[in-house]
């Protein structure tokens, strides 16, 4: 929203409406899963949960629910082909940012908050891959070490102040972060620019997250476990308190189920206005380039145009609201995303943007030692995203609070760093849905409760929105 800690996009409320059926290809997508576009039988009576969404979160949703409740009749509804919205398109990187967030969280939340929601996020990469392992699914993911380099010696200079003030509240988080300052170092070994000013090193990991998240999903529709309906749009929902479940309305019929829940990300302000003034869709760009030369049958192995080692994925943090990431995959492609500037408050991913893509085709002859002079020619595929950012900073996750919500439940609008908070959010809320508590170490921050959207609306309203003016730009 115009009022989120990342507010580097025009302002404005934005209705997401519903996904355009005709977008940019990302490089994940180049070989389509066999149910990408399964169509169960189409649901009769009354289901015990619908799903809307197919990404990280939905996945994970209806992979908790139908381990913990084999029982339970679920439903997956997405509107368009499985994993097509933001995970599908994302740049593949598991990489916290808690030492860059520190400062904005500590002064929203609070310093034991700010502690529970960094080490939630830390938390993902073990969870992640463990989870991969015990689905026996291979998701190309390469454990790395993460470089946060910076080309802005202030922007240096508080994120090592903050990861200092962290060793006093989370030290074992704190120790597994490494400050570099031999520039040297990183101009030889990591192939950082001499723009560079240093960088902080911490465990990561790059993923082909389309292979997750469509095996874990293929596999329960081969085993009769969930009931899959793809290209199906849901237009509204249908909620009465005195009902003993609510109707989803689909552009190919209707459903009837006694919990639904909201894991569409950036779009779950269309069918919940509610939460649409503290919820932007806002556009990113990314990259791939393809290897200089990949031969798997000739035993050629691929060589990054940019003379780059996997054992690193970058953030290159240009300034406190300016950076990028970049992939290093082992087959010798690298994957690029520009995470800032540029954006534009969407939900349209069937174009991009041309200041970011201007920036892409030419960041690397800046930041880095080893790119060629026209390296830009190696990109052989862009392609754009919709993430969500929200006025707080953190997802909305539970059962809405909201008149005429009685039957639904929201996960979503990850702050574009679904891959550090999605998995463990979507346990939790499974975990709710079926009358559990969520683990322990869950934030009571994420929790769409009644005190934070009033807090929420002040915020907004402080800042000079109106909380009820609402606009579609697509």
């Amino acid at each position: 929203m115009s009022g989120s800690p990342e507010g580097i996009y025009e302002p404005g409320i934005v209705d997401p409406k519903t996904p355009l059926s005709q977008y940019t290809s990302p490089y994940w997508h180049i070989s389509p899963h066999k149910h990408a576009n399964h169509q169960s039988p189409w649901p009769k009576g009354i289901v015990d949960i619908v799903i809307i969404g197919s990404g990280v979160a939905g996945m994970t949703l209806a992979r908790t629910l139908t381990a913990k409740r084999p029982d339970l009749d679920v439903v997956l509804v997405d509107s368009r082909q499985l994993c097509a919205g933001a995970t599908g398109r994302n740049g593949g990187h598991i990489k916290t940012m808690t030492f860059a967030m520190w400062a904005e969280r500590k002064k929203i939340f609070g310093v034991e908050e700010a502690v529970r929601i960094s080490l939630f996020e830390e938390s993902h990469l073990e969870a992640m891959h463990s989870a991969m392992k015990e689905d026996n699914i291979d998701a190309d993911l390469v454990l790395t070490e993460g470089i946060e380099a910076y080309y802005d010696q202030p922007t240096f200079d508080r994120a090592v102040e903050a990861l200092e003030e962290m060793r006093w509240y989370i030290p074992k988080l704190a120790a597994k972060h490494i400050v570099y300052t031999d520039l040297a170092y990183l101009q030889t070994e990591m192939k950082l620019s001499t723009r560079c000013v240093g960088a902080i090193g911490l465990p990561s990991a790059s993923v082909w997250p389309y292979k997750w998240i469509t095996g874990v999903l293929g596999r329960l529709i081969d085993t009769n476990k969930l009931n899959v309906q793809t290209n199906t749009t849901v237009s509204s929902i249908q909620d009465d308190d005195g009902s003993e479940f609510a109707i989803v309305h689909t552009d190919r019929g209707e459903i009837k189920a006694r919990n639904v829940i909201h894991a569409q990300n950036a779009w779950i302000g269309h069918l919940i206005p509610e939460l649409r003034p503290f919820v932007s869709p806002v556009r990113v760009n990314v990259v791939h380039f393809g290897a200089l030369s990949n031969d798997a049958h000739a035993g050629v192995p691929g060589r990054s145009p940019f003379k780059l080692d996997s054992r690193y994925s970058l953030w290159l943090r240009y300034g406190e609201k300016d950076y990028d990431y970049v992939i290093q995959r082992n087959d010798g492609g690298l994957v690029v995303g520009r995470a800032c500037t540029g954006r534009t408050t969407t939900s349209n991913d069937s174009k991009t943007d041309m200041s970011p893509m201007q920036h892409l085709r030419g960041f690397a002859e800046e930041a880095l030692t080893s790119a060629p002079a026209g390296s830009s020619s190696h990109i052989d595929r862009q392609w754009s995203g919709i993430v969500a950012f929200t006025q707080d900073g953190v997802p909305f996750a539970g059962r809405l609070p909201f008149e005429g919500r009685k039957h639904q439940w929201v996960c979503g609008a990850f702050h574009a760093t679904g891959m550090i908070k999605a998995f463990r959010t979507s346990q939790g809320v499974a975990a709710m849905v079926l009358g559990e508590r969520p683990s322990d170490d869950f934030p009571s921050s994420m929790l769409v409760t009644e005190e934070r959207i009033r807090n929420l609306q002040k915020s907004l309203q402080a800042g000079g929105y109106p909380v009820h003016a609402q606009k579609s730009k697509l």
